[in-house]
C-alpha cells in the first residue's frame, strides 16, 4: 500500500488496496463529480459506480500513470457520460462559450454552463480536453500528462474542438466566432 499512496504507479489486486484508495480518494472524486455535474445525488453515483467497477475489475487501474491520475480521468469520463446521457439538450451558447483564440469572454461561473452545454455534444475525446482546458484551465503540458500524448496533439484536438464548435453554431444558426 505504501506505493499507492506515494504515488508510484502499481497495479491494484486486493480488495483491501481498493477500499484504502476510496478512503484516501474518494474525498476528491466526489469534489471533481459534483463540480462537473453540478449535482451532489448524481456525483455520489458516480463515486460509488466507480469504486464498484474497480473492485470488481481492479485490472482496469494498470498501474501505468498514479492512481490519482487515473481516478482524475475516470471520473471526468464518467461524468462526461452522465451528462450525455441526459435527455434535456440545450442550445449552445454563441462565441462566449469558446471563442477561436481559445479564451472565454464570460464569467467562470457562465463559462461552466456554456461548457457543459457543448459537453453534451461533442465527439468524447474532444469533450474530455475541453474539461481540461476550459474547466480546469489547465496547460497544454499539464493535459498531454493526463492524456498521455504531446503538447502538439492536445493543440490540434483543441483547434478540432472549436472547428467542431464552429460547425455546431453554424448549425443552429449562431454566428461563428
Amino acid at each position: 500500500m505504501r506505493a499507492l499512496s506515494s504515488g508510484t504507479p502499481m497495479a491494484l489486486d486486493a480488495s483491501s488496496e481498493i477500499e484504502a484508495v476510496y478512503r484516501r480518494h474518494g474525498h476528491v472524486v466526489l469534489r471533481r463529480a459534483r463540480e462537473l455535474l453540478r449535482d451532489d445525488q448524481e456525483a455520489r453515483e458516480v463515486v460509488q459506480e466507480l469504486f464498484v467497477a474497480l473492485l470488481d475489475d481492479p485490472a482496469q487501474y494498470a498501474g501505468r500513470s498514479t492512481i490519482t491520475t487515473w481516478l482524475y480521468s475516470a471520473t471526468v469520463h464518467a461524468c462526461l457520460k452522465r451528462i450525455r446521457d441526459r435527455k434535456t439538450r440545450a442550445r449552445l451558447l454563441a462565441a462566449e462559450v469558446i471563442r477561436t483564440d481559445g479564451r472565454s469572454a464570460a464569467p467562470r461561473a457562465e463559462r461552466l454552463a456554456a461548457v457543459r452545454e457543448v459537453l453534451i455534444r461533442a465527439p468524447t475525446e474532444l469533450a474530455q480536453i475541453a474539461v481540461y482546458a476550459y474547466v480546469d484551465e489547465m496547460t497544454h503540458d499539464e493535459i498531454a500528462r493526463i492524456v498521455g500524448c504531446s503538447r502538439r496533439q492536445i493543440g490540434n484536438l483543441l483547434e478540432r474542438l472549436r472547428a467542431w464548435v464552429r460547425e455546431e453554431e453554424e448549425g443552429l444558426g449562431c454566428e461563428a466566432p
